[in-house]
Protein backbone atom coordinates (compact mmCIF):
# COMPACT_ATOMS: atom_id res chain seq x y z
CA UNK A 1 0.00 0.00 0.00
CA UNK A 2 2.85 2.28 1.09
CA UNK A 3 4.43 1.20 -2.48
CA UNK A 4 0.86 2.32 -4.44
CA UNK A 5 0.85 5.94 -2.68
CA UNK A 6 4.66 6.58 -3.06
CA UNK A 7 4.37 6.43 -6.89
CA UNK A 8 0.74 8.18 -6.88
CA UNK A 9 2.79 11.23 -5.24
CA UNK A 10 5.33 10.66 -7.55
CA UNK A 11 3.28 10.95 -10.62
CA UNK A 12 1.38 14.19 -8.84
CA UNK A 13 4.35 16.04 -7.75
CA UNK A 14 6.16 15.52 -11.64
CA UNK A 15 2.54 16.50 -13.17
CA UNK A 16 2.46 19.58 -11.21
CA UNK A 17 6.03 20.35 -11.90
CA UNK A 18 5.86 20.06 -15.40
CA UNK A 19 2.56 22.23 -15.86
CA UNK A 20 4.46 24.68 -13.28
CA UNK A 21 7.45 25.04 -15.81
CA UNK A 22 4.85 25.18 -19.22
CA UNK A 23 3.43 27.57 -17.89
CA UNK A 24 6.75 29.93 -16.99
CA UNK A 25 7.80 29.78 -20.27
CA UNK A 26 7.94 32.94 -22.16
CA UNK A 27 5.72 33.72 -24.82
CA UNK A 28 7.32 33.99 -28.63
CA UNK A 29 8.44 37.35 -29.13
CA UNK A 30 5.78 39.10 -31.47
CA UNK A 31 7.25 42.47 -32.86
CA UNK A 32 4.80 45.68 -33.33
CA UNK A 33 3.85 47.00 -36.59
CA UNK A 34 4.85 50.23 -38.05
CA UNK A 35 3.99 52.48 -40.98
CA UNK A 36 6.03 54.49 -42.93
CA UNK A 37 5.24 56.90 -46.01
CA UNK A 38 5.97 55.17 -48.76
CA UNK A 39 8.62 57.31 -50.72
CA UNK A 40 9.22 56.23 -53.83
CA UNK A 41 12.77 57.82 -55.05
CA UNK A 42 12.71 59.89 -51.44
CA UNK A 43 10.12 61.86 -52.67
CA UNK A 44 8.76 63.93 -49.33
CA UNK A 45 6.07 65.82 -50.79
CA UNK A 46 3.25 66.50 -53.27
CA UNK A 47 2.43 69.60 -55.54
CA UNK A 48 -1.28 69.50 -56.23
CA UNK A 49 -3.26 72.60 -58.51
CA UNK A 50 -7.17 72.48 -58.74
CA UNK A 51 -6.70 74.68 -62.37
CA UNK A 52 -8.53 71.96 -64.18
CA UNK A 53 -10.58 70.55 -61.74
CA UNK A 54 -13.53 72.45 -61.39
CA UNK A 55 -15.05 71.19 -57.91
CA UNK A 56 -14.31 72.80 -55.00
CA UNK A 57 -12.34 69.72 -53.20
CA UNK A 58 -9.81 66.95 -53.18
CA UNK A 59 -8.62 63.89 -51.67
CA UNK A 60 -5.18 63.45 -51.72
CA UNK A 61 -4.12 60.03 -51.40
CA UNK A 62 -0.31 59.32 -50.16
CA UNK A 63 1.25 55.77 -49.91
CA UNK A 64 2.24 53.92 -47.00
CA UNK A 65 4.05 51.15 -46.59
CA UNK A 66 4.14 48.75 -43.21
CA UNK A 67 6.99 47.15 -40.98
CA UNK A 68 5.74 43.40 -40.05
CA UNK A 69 2.92 41.01 -40.99
CA UNK A 70 -0.37 41.89 -42.33
CA UNK A 71 -3.40 40.65 -40.44
CA UNK A 72 -6.67 39.45 -41.19
CA UNK A 73 -8.36 42.58 -40.40
CA UNK A 74 -8.52 46.95 -41.49
CA UNK A 75 -6.04 48.02 -39.55
CA UNK A 76 -5.77 52.65 -39.04
CA UNK A 77 -2.71 54.42 -38.18
CA UNK A 78 -2.79 58.31 -37.26
CA UNK A 79 -0.91 61.44 -38.25
CA UNK A 80 -0.73 64.66 -36.86
CA UNK A 81 -0.23 67.97 -37.98
CA UNK A 82 3.52 69.78 -37.79
CA UNK A 83 2.38 73.44 -37.04
CA UNK A 84 6.11 75.06 -37.80
CA UNK A 85 7.34 77.28 -40.83
CA UNK A 86 6.72 74.64 -43.51
CA UNK A 87 2.83 74.24 -42.45
CA UNK A 88 0.90 77.53 -44.25
CA UNK A 89 -2.07 76.30 -44.82
CA UNK A 90 -5.54 77.09 -42.47
CA UNK A 91 -7.51 74.76 -40.86
CA UNK A 92 -10.46 75.46 -42.96
CA UNK A 93 -8.46 74.57 -46.54
CA UNK A 94 -7.63 70.84 -45.01
CA UNK A 95 -9.19 67.76 -43.58
CA UNK A 96 -7.28 64.89 -42.74
CA UNK A 97 -9.76 61.71 -43.26
CA UNK A 98 -7.58 59.20 -41.95
CA UNK A 99 -4.74 56.69 -43.11
CA UNK A 100 -5.61 53.11 -43.22
CA UNK A 101 -4.22 49.82 -44.08
CA UNK A 102 -6.90 46.75 -45.59
CA UNK A 103 -6.70 43.38 -44.46
CA UNK A 104 -4.15 41.41 -45.75
CA UNK A 105 -2.04 44.17 -47.21
CA UNK A 106 1.56 45.43 -46.45
CA UNK A 107 0.60 49.08 -48.26
CA UNK A 108 -2.00 51.62 -47.33
CA UNK A 109 -2.98 54.99 -47.74
CA UNK A 110 -3.59 58.21 -45.73
CA UNK A 111 -5.97 60.53 -47.38
CA UNK A 112 -6.17 64.12 -46.66
CA UNK A 113 -9.22 66.35 -48.15
CA UNK A 114 -7.54 69.27 -50.16
CA UNK A 115 -10.17 72.64 -50.01
CA UNK A 116 -10.19 74.83 -52.86
CA UNK A 117 -10.11 78.83 -52.43
CA UNK A 118 -10.36 82.10 -54.17
CA UNK A 119 -6.79 82.92 -51.94
CA UNK A 120 -5.13 80.49 -54.12
CA UNK A 121 -5.17 81.69 -57.36
CA UNK A 122 -2.20 83.46 -56.65
CA UNK A 123 -0.36 81.52 -54.13
CA UNK A 124 0.06 78.20 -52.90
CA UNK A 125 -0.39 76.72 -49.19
CA UNK A 126 1.72 73.75 -47.84
CA UNK A 127 0.76 71.45 -44.94
CA UNK A 128 3.21 68.67 -43.07
CA UNK A 129 2.10 65.85 -41.71
CA UNK A 130 3.88 63.42 -39.42
CA UNK A 131 2.75 60.03 -38.24
CA UNK A 132 2.38 59.04 -34.77
CA UNK A 133 1.39 55.94 -32.60
CA UNK A 134 -2.01 54.55 -32.65
CA UNK A 135 -3.55 51.22 -31.78
CA UNK A 136 -2.22 49.43 -34.48
CA UNK A 137 0.70 51.30 -35.65
CA UNK A 138 3.88 52.51 -33.94
CA UNK A 139 6.53 55.00 -35.79
CA UNK A 140 8.06 53.50 -38.08
CA UNK A 141 11.72 55.10 -39.58
CA UNK A 142 12.09 58.52 -38.48
CA UNK A 143 13.87 59.96 -41.50
CA UNK A 144 10.03 58.48 -43.40
CA UNK A 145 7.54 59.24 -40.57
CA UNK A 146 7.06 63.16 -42.34
CA UNK A 147 5.64 63.95 -45.51
CA UNK A 148 4.27 67.60 -46.88
CA UNK A 149 1.53 68.63 -49.27
CA UNK A 150 1.26 71.47 -51.31
CA UNK A 151 -1.63 72.82 -53.16
CA UNK A 152 -2.90 75.72 -55.81
CA UNK A 153 -5.00 77.26 -58.05
CA UNK A 154 -2.67 78.03 -60.20
CA UNK A 155 -0.85 76.12 -62.65
CA UNK A 156 2.44 73.67 -61.42
CA UNK A 157 5.11 73.27 -64.16
CA UNK A 158 7.05 70.13 -63.55
CA UNK A 159 10.35 70.06 -63.63
CA UNK A 160 11.36 66.12 -64.23
CA UNK A 161 13.07 65.33 -66.89
CA UNK A 162 10.70 62.76 -68.80
CA UNK A 163 7.74 65.70 -69.25
CA UNK A 164 10.23 67.95 -70.73
CA UNK A 165 11.45 64.86 -73.19
CA UNK A 166 7.90 63.98 -73.81
CA UNK A 167 6.09 67.23 -74.52
CA UNK A 168 9.05 70.28 -75.33
CA UNK A 169 12.61 70.93 -76.13
CA UNK A 170 14.03 71.50 -72.98
CA UNK A 171 12.39 75.08 -72.23
CA UNK A 172 9.09 74.88 -70.28
CA UNK A 173 6.98 77.67 -69.05
CA UNK A 174 3.09 77.93 -67.73
CA UNK A 175 1.52 78.53 -70.98
CA UNK A 176 3.09 75.08 -72.71
CA UNK A 177 2.39 73.31 -69.71
CA UNK A 178 -1.20 75.30 -68.97
CA UNK A 179 -2.00 74.12 -73.40
CA UNK A 180 -0.83 70.29 -72.60
CA UNK A 181 -3.01 69.76 -69.44
CA UNK A 182 -6.14 71.42 -71.07
CA UNK A 183 -5.59 69.14 -74.08
CA UNK A 184 -4.85 66.04 -71.87
CA UNK A 185 -7.61 66.36 -69.24
CA UNK A 186 -5.42 65.04 -66.71
CA UNK A 187 -5.07 67.84 -62.97
CA UNK A 188 -1.94 66.83 -62.80
CA UNK A 189 0.91 65.18 -64.71
CA UNK A 190 3.54 63.68 -62.34
CA UNK A 191 5.80 60.39 -62.58
CA UNK A 192 2.63 58.44 -61.36
CA UNK A 193 0.36 59.11 -64.18
CA UNK A 194 3.24 58.87 -66.51
CA UNK A 195 3.66 55.19 -65.49
CA UNK A 196 -0.19 54.77 -65.45
CA UNK A 197 0.04 56.18 -69.11
CA UNK A 198 3.42 54.10 -70.18
CA UNK A 199 5.35 55.63 -73.19
CA UNK A 200 3.14 54.44 -75.74
CA UNK A 201 0.20 56.40 -74.09
CA UNK A 202 2.15 59.69 -73.10
CA UNK A 203 3.56 59.68 -76.96
CA UNK A 204 0.20 59.61 -77.91
CA UNK A 205 -0.54 62.97 -75.63
CA UNK A 206 2.14 64.46 -76.86
CA UNK A 207 1.40 64.08 -80.52
CA UNK A 208 -2.01 65.49 -79.62
CA UNK A 209 -0.01 68.45 -77.89
CA UNK A 210 2.35 68.77 -80.69
CA UNK A 211 -0.67 69.28 -83.24
CA UNK A 212 -2.28 71.58 -81.51
CA UNK A 213 0.92 73.98 -81.30
CA UNK A 214 1.55 73.34 -84.57
CA UNK A 215 -2.11 73.81 -86.19
CA UNK A 216 -2.37 77.21 -84.37
CA UNK A 217 1.03 78.92 -85.57
CA UNK A 218 0.01 77.76 -88.80
CA UNK A 219 -3.26 79.95 -88.38
CA UNK A 220 -1.92 82.36 -86.44
CA UNK A 221 1.34 83.35 -88.26
CA UNK A 222 1.24 86.76 -86.83
CA UNK A 223 0.30 85.22 -83.09
CA UNK A 224 2.64 81.70 -82.78
CA UNK A 225 2.27 80.36 -79.60
CA UNK A 226 5.16 81.40 -77.26
CA UNK A 227 6.76 80.70 -73.54
CA UNK A 228 5.01 83.51 -71.33
CA UNK A 229 7.85 83.11 -68.36
CA UNK A 230 10.62 80.95 -67.20
CA UNK A 231 14.37 81.24 -68.59
CA UNK A 232 12.63 80.88 -72.66
CA UNK A 233 10.33 83.87 -72.39
CA UNK A 234 8.97 85.27 -75.86
CA UNK A 235 10.54 82.08 -77.60
CA UNK A 236 8.22 79.78 -79.84
CA UNK A 237 7.30 76.46 -78.11
CA UNK A 238 8.71 74.10 -80.06
CA UNK A 239 7.04 70.39 -79.32
CA UNK A 240 9.01 67.11 -79.64
CA UNK A 241 6.02 65.54 -80.69
CA UNK A 242 3.50 65.96 -84.03
CA UNK A 243 2.31 64.65 -87.08
CA UNK A 244 5.03 65.23 -89.73
CA UNK A 245 3.24 64.32 -92.14
CA UNK A 246 0.93 66.63 -91.63
CA UNK A 247 3.08 69.93 -90.83
CA UNK A 248 6.13 68.71 -92.30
Amino acid sequence: MKKINFFLSTVLLASTMFAGCKKDEPMAFKAESAVNFNLINKLYSVDYSFLTNPESEFVQEIPVAIIGDSTGYDRTFNVEVVNDSVTTATADLYEIIGGKVDAGQFTGKLQVKLKKSAALDNSTVSLKVRIVDSEDFRIGNIEAREFVINWTNKIIVPTWNVYLRTYITPTRSTLAFRIFMQLSGLTQFTAAEYRILGVAGSEALGTRYGDYIKQWNKDHPNDILRHDDGTNVGEPIVPLYYTRSKFD
